[in-house]
Order: C-alpha cells, then structure tokens, then sequence
C-alpha cells in the first residue's frame, strides 16, 4: 500500500512541476583568485557547485534551502566567503562560509534580489533589489544593513568603481511614456537609466541612455577601473515592424561609460556598439567580462548561445578616431556608431556554443567559462582557440514542453536572421516598455508593448482585439492553441512557426505565475489598499464594472477617452490587472509612468463612474489596492 501511495505521489508531483526541479540552472560564475575553483550558483536547484577547473569536476554541492532561487553571488578577496542573493519576494542574501560549506547567516533583502557586488577594499556588500527598485548596502563582515539606495526600474546590474567612490547600477527596463507627441517634430526618448551613486556623499543621479538602448542585463569594470560596459538590447521602436533585416526592429548593443567623466552631464557615456553582424542577429546579450588584461571583452549572448569575444584596445582606437571627427568639425553624429553594423568588423569574433541560454559568465586562468542556462552545462573555451568543451554539471535535463516553451521564448534562432526572440520585446513573457507599430492593426498607430501573463486566460488578444475570432484565432478550450503565438513568429520573427515549438509556446504561457506585488505586506493587502478595493468595488466609482474576475478584465472593448490623434479607433480592449505593477507605462499609448496620473490627470474610469469626483486620499488608496494586486 505504502509503495502505490509513493508511486502516485511520485506521479502527482511530475505533472505538478516538482519535476522542474531536476534542473540546475547555472546563473552566477564566481571563480577564486587564483583560477583554481569556480563557485557556480544555480537558481534551479537552489545550490552551489564547486568546480575543480584542472579536472573539470564539480567535487561537492553546497545546499541553500528551497525557494532560495539564488540570482547573483559576490566572493570575497580571501576566498573565504561566498554572498549569494535570492528568495524572490521574500529577499534574503547569505553569507555562505566555504571552508565548512554551511550557511553562516542569512539576512532580508528587497524585493527579487539580484546581483551582489563588494566595495574595493571588501567592507560593503552592494545588492541589487529587482521589484523594490533599490539597492541595499551593507556592512561587511557583520552584514549588517546600513542603508537603502534608490533606483530607477527594475536594477539587475551593478559595479562598484575601482577607487571605491560610485556605485554604478544598470536599470533593466526603461521609465519613460512612451506616446508619440501630436507635435510630430517633437522627439520622443525610451530608454533605461544608468544610476551613479556617490558612496560617501550619498548623492545619487541618474542618466538617461540613448533612445532605445533597454534591457540592461550585464555590467563589468575594466581591469584598470577606466572603462564600465554594459549589455543591452536597441530596439528601433519608432519604425513601423516591417522587416527585422538588418535590425531593423532590435539590435543588440554594449554601452561603454568612461569613469575618469562620471561627475559630467553624460555620466561618462562614450557610445553604444553593436554586437550582431550585418546579416546575422546576437541576440539578447546577457553576461559581461574582460580578460586579465582588460585587451579582450567577452560576452554570452543568450539569445543566439554564443561567446562574442572584442579586441578592446582596437575598438577604443576606433571610437576614439570617430570622437576626433567630432572635435575637428567633420559632420558627426552622435548615433553613427550605434547605427554601423559593422564597426566591429575584424575586432570581434563569434564562438557558436552548444547547448541553450549562455548567461553567466567568467574568466579563469586562460579559459572563459559559460553558463547554458538551459543546458545544464558548462562551455569550457581556450582564449587562444577559441574552441569549447562542455562540462556537465548534471544529468542532461529532460524538459518538459513547459521549459521547451521558456527555451524557445528566449531563442533567437527562430527568428530570421537571428536578430531577436519574443524575450525581446517580451522579456519572462512582459513587456519591454516601448510603444511599437504593429501591423495587424494597420500601419501609423503604435501602441504599448502589453504583459503576456494569462494571456491564454483572457482573450481577445491586442490592444484593438484583432485576434479575437475564437476559430479563426485558435481560442481552442479543447486543443488550448493560442494562435498569437503562431501569429507572432510568423509577423515579428519573420519565420514560418513549427506547430510543436509553439505548442511548447502554449504550455510555457499557461504555466507563468504572477510575481506576489511588492506593495503587500506580509503577503496580504496593506489597510491602505483594503480602504482601495472597496473604493474599487463601489458601484459609484464603476472600476470593477470593465476590471472584474480573478484576471480583472471583462474581455471587452471600451471607449474610456483615451483615443489620440493617430489612433485608428476610440475603443480598446480592457487590460487585466494582475501584475500591473509591473507593467508601465499604462494606457494603451503609454502615456503614464504613475498610476495615479492615470486618475487624476487621465480621468480614467470617469465614463461609467465618478473617478473624478475622488479625494487625493482615495486617489492614493484605489492606487495602493491595484498595485498591489
């Protein structure tokens, strides 16, 4: 009895997704000074794995804890002690002691830590705090927290500066509205920020990137402290989707800021250049590096799983030879180099990796190492070779269409040229924060990048419902196609869509779980946002009149009064709520970053309730409640 009762269990848990948990998923390379030993962190498993580098063996686990989900690591200068960040919404970092393997202490984060970088001299521990979109300092070795720094959007990246005085952070996603100006010569500029902080005065700014440059994943610090480098994705948000040659909807790009500038306007931005070849993609750049000397960077590219390696003294000659044109009056603009698909001609080389999902990354004595996320394995490549030989980290993973599906999500090779995947514009399946011009809508009416989150529970889909003929659009509650997908690799990608892949898409989608709001607390409604839904629920107010259900929406169409002047329609689709969060800037156009501008300066709500007649104090409380949802 007691075995059938294990076997079912056993069963049970398979199609529940314990099975997931076979997978490791190397996030963070962390080697020791002397190249000996690499300390591999790994988010699936919830463990790290200590690789002997002159075997190419892992020799022992050491075991975080469940639910830990570990996202970044930073070692210590002695080699003694590893700081690994995780948790999710209940952020913790600890403080692994790597002689006796155990835990030493653990202490509270923000929201979905992230990378963890140590101050020069070893006596700060800076951690990146994804959803709180701060970053918190603490004492070392005590760990104790000392204070909390402030953000912009989504922070995944940081660098602390050779002298020890600016803490330099990489905001993921931009901030910005993103509606096109009914001034048509008026410039509109989306872009994620780079905040500088002054450690020791507390000052903190932050600088704006070039139009389109988002998705800011990786960040290193040249060996000599001069030069910060930063992965990114340019997405060529103003031109309408007609074609991906050439990158025309998304390229992929390193900023480099000089160090010695940082106190200036520019924040020391020198430019942007572009990773991909003129007739092949690199897609979604992660994992950023240089070698011992800083002549050589490295980069995994997740997208396409590759290694970029670039000669880094050629390519400052260059941009330097390309600022001269500017000091000598020659016409020079800012965006040339950004624009060249083949300023790095001769300077770079593109390693093909095998294996899904290179991201983390690191150098050892003369190896660079590459984490394939999805793979389970490590990409072993001679710097001088340039050749790779894989290291297990595990058995080879069996996926499931769930994971397939998150594979292919991320997996520029479906798409034309390799030039972007749907975690492009869609990254964890949200969204990019950019306005694009579809074309199954017509041509001139771009509109806001949505979340995918149950988009399978709540069709129509698109801002204008074009997708929204159940048979024609593969609404199937018995077969569960969703022909966005179909739709979307056939008319973003460029590709004709493999019905299995995509069916791998369905599953992928059905299975993504919102993230708990960082505006609960202790896991339920704040008594702010409890005083917010029944402003929400009142009948008066009317918002649960469109937002209903357990996804918030009605599923219809609606004229709230948002239409603008390129607008083809007045009425459009009623977005769910779950996430929003998450997900500005808000309206269909884009044109709010706050919440409550969407109700005191949009009105929105006022056509079928009193919106408008709401004090600033239930303003704030009907706020509190829908971000918390």
């Amino acid at each position: 009895m007691l075995r059938t009762v294990l076997a079912l269990f056993v069963v049970f848990a398979c199609f529940q997704g314990f099975a997931a948990e076979a997978y490791k998923g190397p996030m963070k390379l962390c080697p020791t000074n002397d190249g000996k030993t690499i300390y591999v962190v790994h988010k699936d498993s919830h463990e790290i794995a200590v690789l002997n580098t002159a075997e190419d063996k892992i020799t022992k686990t050491i075991p975080l804890g469940n639910e830990f989900f570990p996202q970044g690591a930073a070692l210590s200068a002695d080699n003694k002690t590893l700081y690994v960040t995780g948790g999710g919404y209940k952020g913790q970092v600890k403080a692994v002691n790597l002689t006796t393997g155990k835990i030493a202490k653990t202490v509270a984060a923000g929201h979905t830590p992230t990378t963890a970088v140590l101050s020069p001299d070893g006596s700060k521990l800076f951690v990146c705090n994804q959803f709180t979109n701060d970053v918190s300092e603490y004492r070392l070795p005590d760990l104790t927290l000392t204070r909390t720094i402030k953000a912009v959007r989504e922070p995944k990246a940081a660098v602390v500066t050779k002298d020890g005085n600016y803490l330099l952070v990489a905001n993921f996603l931009p901030l910005k509205p993103c509606n096109f100006p009914e001034n048509k010569d008026a410039a509109i500029h989306v872009a994620s920020e780079l905040t500088i902080f002054n450690i020791a005065s507390g000052a903190t700014k932050s600088i704006l990137l070039p139009n389109g440059n988002g998705a800011l994943h990786g960040m290193c610090l040249s060996p000599d402290g001069r030069y910060v480098y930063v992965t990114l994705v340019l997405a060529r948000f103003l031109l309408p989707t007609t074609q991906v040659d050439r990158g025309w909807m998304n390229t992929a790009g390193m900023a480099i800021f000089d160090t010695t500038q940082l106190e200036n306007e520019s924040g020391g931005y020198v430019n942007t250049v572009l990773l991909d070849d003129v007739d092949m993609g690199a897609a979604n750049p992660w994992g950023i590096t240089t070698s011992a000397d800083g002549n050589t960077i490295y980069v995994a590219v997740a997208g396409t799983s590759e290694l970029i390696t670039i000669d880094a003294v050629g390519m400052h000659k260059k941009l330097e030879a390309e600022a001269e044109k500017r000091k000598s009056g020659t016409p020079y603009y800012g965006t040339e180099v950004a624009n060249n698909l083949a300023f790095l001609a001769g300077l770079k080389n593109r390693i093909k990796l095998p294996g899904k999902g290179a991201r983390a990354l690191a150098v050892a004595g003369n190896n660079i190492y590459v984490g394939m996320y999805f793979s389970d394995t490590l990409q072993k490549v001679d710097a001088v070779r340039l050749r790779p030989t894989e290291i297990a980290l595990g058995p080879k993973p069996d996926w499931t269409p769930q994971r397939r599906g998150e594979i292919a999500w991320n997996d520029a090779s479906l798409c034309f040229q390799n030039w972007q995947s749907c975690a492009s514009c869609h990254p964890d399946m949200r969204m990019d924060g950019y306005n694009w011009d579809l074309l199954n809508d017509g041509q001139g009416n771009p509109k806001n990048a949505k979340s995918l989150l149950h988009v399978d529970k709540t069709p129509p889909s698109m801002w204008e419902a074009v997708r929204d003929n159940p048979e024609r659009n593969g609404w199937d509650t018995e077969k569960q196609g969703i022909e966005c997908n179909r739709t979307g690799v056939r008319w973003i990608l460029f590709t004709e869509p493999n019905e299995a892949v995509c069916k791998d898409i369905d599953a992928y989608q059905r299975g993504e779980k919102p993230v708990p709001s960082p505006y609960l607390v202790n896991g339920k409604l704040s008594a702010k946002a409890e005083r917010g839904k029944k402003i929400f629920d009142d009948p008066k107010v009317g918002c649960a009149t469109c937002h209903l259900g357990p996804y918030f929406t009605d599923q219809k169409m609606h004229d709230v009064n948002s239409r603008c002047y390129y607008d083809f329609t007045s009425r459009f689709d009623t977005p769910a709520l779950i996430e929003v969060w998450r997900t500005a800037p808000y309206l269909h156009d884009g044109r709010y970053v706050d919440m409550k501008d969407v109700f005191k300066i949009g009105l929105h709500g006022d056509v079928s309730g009193d919106v408008g007649d709401l004090t600033d104090t239930q303003i704030d409380e009907l706020v509190e409640y829908i971000l918390s949802l």
